[in-house]
């Protein structure tokens, strides 16, 4: 039986590994963003994932406060990769959608994001990977009542995360 110590239980793993991972993920994205900060890329990346959200919706997803989204969102909207419209329901909100230009951009980046989670994963077979993702995907659905986060609980396949950035 493990005996657990503050050093290995499931949440301190959980916020340790995530936040190694983001460093080593903003380290890589430094060398190889293509001019995007790691926060632009992962905004960017958001705005991907959930086109067509409202910006609010997106910051709280990100665990970001909204002017500090709204700024990355300028930025981004200044070299055309996303698109502000009015939410038809609501005229003081906007939506936000990527360009084909954000697209052409995140594959080209996507061989960046494909080395850091190499190196993350690096000796891990990949049966045992399935399940973590698994199990992530577990805790995640426990955690939020979020149904655009609830999804599917099958974890993503090799081909297709190699497809879209690993964010």
């Amino acid at each position: 039986m493990t005996e657990y110590t503050s050093g290995n239980t499931l949440g301190f793993l959980l916020a340790d590994d995530a936040r190694l991972y983001r460093q080593a993920f903003e380290r890589a994205v430094a060398e190889n963003g293509h001019g995007l900060t790691p926060g632009e890329v992962r905004t960017l990346g958001h705005a991907m994932r959930y086109s067509g959200s409202r910006q609010a919706i997106l910051a709280e997803r990100m665990g970001i406060e909204p002017m500090t989204l709204s700024a990355y969102l300028d930025r981004l909207e200044a070299r055309q990769l996303i698109r502000r419209e009015v939410d038809r329901t609501d005229r003081r909100a906007k939506i936000i959608h990527p360009t084909e230009s954000a697209v052409k951009l995140m594959r080209e980046i996507a061989p960046t994001f494909q080395r850091v989670y190499d190196e993350a994963t690096r000796g891990l077979d990949p049966d045992d990977m399935r399940v973590c993702v698994k199990v992530l995907m577990a805790l995640r659905s426990n955690l939020t009542s979020d149904p655009e986060l609830l999804g599917s609980m099958e974890p993503l396949t090799a081909e297709e995360l190699t497809g879209r950035p690993v964010l």
